[in-house]
């Protein structure tokens, strides 16, 4: 994933791009990152035991989800009806599944990185103040899975968004099948001076120095399973 994957993907997580144009500008001076994702993936299989699809939930930070929902009509319990959230579920994931950006989400089977079919079961909820979005990610075809394991990276290398995997049970996977287990190793620390650099960065994606971008690509969350 490049740069403008950012700019074109995370543009596309609001109602016609509105909410990534309102952050960019209102707030120039704050740090990297500007989006925070609390994550949960389940590493789905097939009947056949092979590795079939990514089932991925996001939920995003409350600035975020105001900025989102600008504008948009609420119904009189001040939710947002179905058409709304359905629109926004199809536009975001329209825009996400651009080749370049691929859902910030990257599989590799014995070093080869995998494609994806049409994403199933899109869906954006308004969770205690809080919009999500649930998505799964089939392999344009499924992959066997043995002892040299497969490898699931999920991650934005500009830092524009940040994710999270820290409540119980983030990491599963369905219909495994036995002698199969699951490994996630969380990216590392950012040292204080790192921070500080990224801290004085505006609020554009594009605008990280190669040095900094050289690290904060690194920052991957990675999912690895291995099936003896």
């Amino acid at each position: 994933m490049e740069r403008g994957s950012t700019r074109r993907g995370v543009a596309a997580l609001s109602a016609a791009g509105a909410a990534a144009v309102l952050m960019m500008t209102a707030a120039p001076a704050q740090a990297h990152p500007h989006m925070w994702i609390d994550a949960r993936a389940t590493v789905v299989f097939d009947a056949q035991g092979r590795l079939a699809a990514v089932r991925e939930h996001w939920q995003f930070d409350e600035m975020f989800g105001t900025y989102a929902t600008q504008g948009l009509k609420k119904q009189a319990d001040g939710s947002f009806s179905p058409e709304i959230l359905r629109g926004m579920a199809d536009d975001w994931m329209k825009a996400l599944g651009e080749p370049i950006s691929h859902y910030f989400t990257r599989v590799t089977v014995r070093e080869a990185m995998q494609t994806y079919g049409p994403p199933r079961d899109a869906r954006v909820t308004w969770e205690k103040g809080r919009l999500a979005l649930s998505f799964e990610l089939p392999l344009a075809t499924p992959a066997k899975v043995g002892p040299d394991g497969v490898q699931i990276d999920i991650y934005d290398p500009t830092y524009f968004v940040a994710y999270a995997f820290d409540a119980p049970g983030a990491i599963t996977m369905a219909q495994a099948p036995a002698g199969c287990k699951q490994r996630y190793q969380k990216p590392r620390e950012l040292d204080w001076q790192t921070m500080q650099q990224l801290a004085a960065i505006p609020a554009d994606p594009e605008a990280l120095p190669d040095e900094l971008y050289a690290i904060t690509k690194g920052l991957t969350h990675r999912i690895e399973v291995t099936c003896s």
